[in-house]
């Protein structure tokens, strides 16, 4: 029997698995053909890193909120975590997620002045994206006349942008920025647009919500800025002014709960998602980081009366104060979101942490005046237990990742090198994932060129956002070899990639005349980065196969064991694998793979036997070999198998220890005399093994087939 292989390498032709093709590489949407290296690989997106303190902007920025604009385009946001001061800054960047081994870009950033001119410290940020196209629009110049629109009433805000020609905005190849809306059917233009037929539109506009304290404490609270758009995030910055009177501008509203604010120790402020143009909830965790927690709730969306740019008109509640053990964290603490399993599941509801602790709050259940609005928590527990893992006791923040139905929990301080990546448990039980580690790696651009960025804290907290399995994750750290911006796949992980579909599925092998599969062999890195002392290892990879199914994507996976041995797949005369990736780790580095093959044994017997037609017996069903070519030693244990002809089936399997289903012989005269079987080597060119099956159905073509495996 001789051993064959069958291989496709990474630079074939691949497709995304939903459109699905058995001879291509089919790809998850996290997953990537990798073009800009030589050699090509496949793989998870590549980490990388954006660094605040390189770009024109040239400050830190914590608490990243991102948002997928398109398929491959990310829009990513921070906030000012310079010094307090009466002003702060957001950073704009982007990122392409069809060029994964290149990092973030830098757009720019907006200076805000808020109402209150005294020192403020962000504490919570969240970015809002609002689209509009309902109706039809037309143009002459500046002015610019709906129909079926409501764009008063749905309350945007000049500052906004508009595009004509499509609803689509990656279509829109020039945007105009909206100076005023004076009427549902009326907007005015920055500058003139010439003359646009009535037709579909699309108007862009983000706002930014920051829950932030103050030096002096009744000015701190909730704000909202209005009216911005990405092309106001520039290189240089862009000042955005105090609203005075007026609604609906470009200018940050003071949102107050009452003329003398109380919710002056903001901590965190979890949105939910936007219900329509007149609504949309925003919760303000308060605490002092202390063993007590309140929650204020807003109107983000209600028609404000303002006056010196403050308004209590979208104030809704507040809950009274609910005792917590461990003290609440005040870093961007909280987020609001429908998990699909635990004590929440299917329950809209809000999550937050102390030091110890994650809490669950449906969101139904956060009234007026509670005291007991937090439903649940759960304790951590680090994966292997505490007597494995000491638990941190200094968790920070908590996101949602929705396509992983997960949490991601990062902690701060000293402990800042581990964060967890688990599901939300009250049982007491461990939680599923440890990440990230401290190996004080300095990614800067003046680094070594042997490193590969990686999920590595430097000492201080990272605090996340995943958007689309891409975990967003920016370091509290206020000088430059402390503040980075970091993007890791961790939606790839094989933990959840079967649900998510975030794997690899091969183009089929096609294995002719297989009578055993032996093993898949892949050709993948051990370290990434171009140095081996300063690399990075390479997370594992899980590989899976199917024999059938394959040609409309509907067979079953059997998990490929240990060792990459396949000798327990049935003969088939195509394989398929599908591969994950490890991508949840201290590092968060997956692999990368440049070629996967699979090696089989083709239908042909063992080299020191030939199948004998003429000592072979139809009729008696007996199946024989001449002993052809001496071992030079004692014979090894043999198997016999018997395959349809047609169909390529395995029929039956027997060896000559057990010789469970048949009976071996052997001959040393020319088949003239038969006894029973020895391993004795070839005595003469006119030795002969012989097998005969217990039972063989009739009318069957068969090959029949001796050998060493």
């Amino acid at each position: 029997m001789t051993l064959l292989a069958a291989r496709h390498r990474a630079s074939e032709d691949s497709v995304e698995l939903s459109a699905y093709d058995q001879d291509k590489w089919n790809l998850g949407t996290l997953i990537k053909k990798v073009t800009a290296v030589s050699p090509n690989y496949i793989g998870p997106i590549t980490p990388s890193c954006f660094r605040p303190f390189e770009s024109a902007g040239a400050f830190s920025v914590i608490f990243p909120w991102a948002m997928q604009w398109t398929a491959t385009k990310d829009w990513i946001f921070g906030a000012d975590n310079a010094t307090a001061a009466a002003t702060r800054r957001i950073m704009m960047m982007t990122y392409d997620r069809s060029t994964p081994h290149t990092a973030p870009q830098y757009k720019g950033f907006i200076t805000i002045t808020f109402p209150s001119a005294t020192v403020f410290t962000i504490r919570g940020f969240r970015m809002t994206y609002d689209k509009y196209t309902t109706g039809t629009a037309a143009v002459s110049g500046t002015a610019v006349t709906g129909s079926s629109t409501t764009w008063q009433a749905s309350r945007l805000a000049a500052g906004a942008r508009i595009g004509f020609g499509s609803t689509d905005p990656s279509q829109i190849t020039t945007w105009y920025e909206i100076s005023a809306i004076g009427s549902d059917t009326g907007i005015t233009l920055a500058s003139s647009a010439g003359s646009i037929a009535d037709g579909p539109y699309v108007i862009e506009e983000l706002r930014c919500i920051i829950a932030a304290t103050n030096a002096t404490t009744t000015n701190g609270g909730l704000f909202v800025v209005k009216g911005l758009n990405p092309d106001v995030f520039a290189p240089g910055g862009t000042a955005i002014a105090a609203a005075v009177s007026t609604d609906n501008v470009r200018a940050c509203f003071w949102l107050a709960d009452a003329s003398t604010v109380t919710n002056i120790y903001s901590a965190g402020v979890p949105l939910e998602d936007r219900a329509d143009w007149t609504t949309h909830y925003a919760y303000v965790v308060d605490s002092n980081a202390t063993t007590n927690m309140k929650c204020y709730k807003y109107n983000l969306r209600a028609a404000l009366t303002v006056a010196s740019g403050k308004s209590t008109s979208a104030w809704i509640l507040t809950t009274g104060s609910a005792t917590v053990v461990g003290n609440c964290s005040i870093t961007n603490n909280g987020r609001i979101g429908t998990l699909n399993h635990g004590s929440g599941s299917g329950v809209l509801s809000l999550y937050c942490v102390t030091t110890t602790r994650v809490y669950r709050a449906a969101v139904s259940g956060i009234t007026s005046g509670s005291t007991t609005y937090l439903n649940d928590a759960g304790t951590e527990v680090p994966p292997g237990g505490i007597n494995t893992f000491a638990a941190t006791g200094a968790l920070a923040c908590v996101e949602i990742a929705a396509t992983m139905d997960r949490l991601i929990i990062t902690t701060s301080g000293a402990t800042a090198f581990r964060s967890y990546v688990t599901q939300y448990r009250t049982d007491g039980s461990q939680w599923d994932n440890i990440m990230l580690v401290d190996d004080k790696q300095l990614d800067q651009s003046a680094a070594d060129g042997g490193i590969w960025p990686h999920g590595t804290t430097n000492s201080v907290c990272p605090t996340p956002w995943v958007e689309g399995g891409l975990l967003y994750l920016l370091s509290t750290g206020t000088t430059a070899p402390t503040n980075f911006l970091r993007i890791m796949p961790i939606g790839a992980d094989w933990s959840v990639s079967t649900s998510s579909s975030q794997y690899i599925i091969s183009p089929r092998m096609s294995t002719p005349n297989c009578s055993l599969f032996d093993m898949v062999y892949a050709i993948r890195d051990a370290i990434i980065g171009s140095s081996s002392v300063l690399g990075i290892d390479a997370g594992g990879m899980r590989f899976s196969y199917r024999t059938s199914g394959i040609s409309d994507n509907s067979g079953s996976w059997t998990v490929v064991p240990d060792g990459n041995e396949l000798s327990g797949a049935s003969s088939a005369v195509e394989i398929q694998f599908k591969i994950e990736f490890r991508c949840i780790s201290m590092t968060c580095m997956p692999g990368r793979l440049y070629t996967l093959g699979v090696i089989y044994n083709d239908l042909g017997n063992d080299p020191h036997y030939q199948s004998s037609a003429d000592k072979s017996d139809k009729t008696n069903k007996r199946f024989a070999w001449r002993f052809a070519t001496a071992f030079g030693g004692t014979v090894p244990t043999l198997y016999v198998r018997l395959y349809d002809a047609t169909s390529k089936t395995l029929l039956l399997t027997d060896d000559t220890v057990s010789h469970a289903y048949g009976t071996f012989e052997k001959s040393t005269n020319d088949g003239g005399a038969w006894g029973a079987y020895d391993t004795s080597d070839k005595a003469n060119e006119t030795t002969y093994i012989r097998y005969t099956p217990t039972t063989l159905a009739d009318n069957i073509k068969v090959i029949f087939v001796v050998s060493q495996s």
